[in-house]
């Protein structure tokens, strides 16, 4: 994890060297290009929100430097880049600045021809392999069939295990896949994101609304645990539904 924000403090150094000055810099370079000229994302902008503010200016003065004719011809006019920048600050905010300036240098090394705003986004979306994580089916089995559920077993990777441990065994180990694997694949979504971040993968993870599928599996596994209580219950003779009777029951075995 050290390794890549060691990265990402190196590629946003060089990111902003190219960018001259940015959003939260005082002054900009003498006849600063289209680029240069730089998008300040409006005057509620909080922490974050400069940072991503940052990240794009950084980003449109690399594609620029990158690009000179193409670049000319996509955006010809100061106006023209201030309204992509927009643009494209709204659809990556989903994304981490850091996220960003990665797929700025990634599109460099990739891309044969002047990247838009669709191949960024692709390339700011999770790449697995890129931090050696399984694919979130592979990572779904892996949990399921493994012979231990501690964190010592040799995991592919240990997001896999609190992927699992967040999901909850049971319901791994007893719902069908089409129950279990879209909880399963949240978990371990937000961990991997996290991974690729740098971020704690120990922080607890909020359950999303879409979690309802979860609460219903336990609600029908409550259901299920229920009904083969009051089965035993009256195969012994006590009845379900009268609690007093089952009192009076058991206190007979104790006379």
């Amino acid at each position: 994890m050290k390794q890549g924000k060691d990265l990402a403090n190196q590629l946003q150094k060089s990111l902003q060297t190219a960018v001259g000055t940015t959003a939260s810099s005082s002054k900009t370079t003498t006849d600063p290009t289209p680029a240069q000229q730089q998008f300040t994302g409006g005057s509620q902008q909080g922490r974050s929100g400069a940072d991503h503010v940052d990240a794009i200016n950084a980003m449109f003065t690399l594609l620029e430097d990158a690009y000179p004719l193409k670049f000319k011809r996509a955006f010809q006019t100061h106006e023209d880049v201030i309204r992509a920048k927009r643009v494209w600050k709204n659809s990556l905010q989903e994304f981490s600045p850091r996220r960003i300036l990665l797929a700025a240098r990634k599109a460099l090394d990739t891309s044969k021809f002047f990247p838009d705003l669709s191949d960024i986004r692709e390339l700011c979306k999770l790449r697995y392999d890129e931090v050696g994580l399984k694919e979130p089916l592979q990572a779904y089995y892996e949990a399921c069939y493994s012979p231990q559920q501690t964190r010592e077993h040799n995991w592919s990777h240990i997001a896999v295990y609190l992927a699992a441990r967040e999901t909850g065994w049971m319901m791994l180990r007893s719902e069908e896949q089409r129950v279990a694997f879209p909880v399963f694949e949240r978990n371990y979504e937000i961990l991997c994101n996290r991974v690729l971040e740098g971020e704690d993968l120990e922080a607890s993870i909020m359950k999303g609304i879409e979690d309802g599928r979860s609460q219903e599996v336990t609600r029908q596994m409550e259901d299920a645990a229920q009904k083969t209580q009051r089965r035993v219950m009256a195969s012994q003779g006590i009845d379900p539904g009268n609690g007093q009777s089952a009192r009076d029951r058991l206190l007979k075995v104790f006379e």
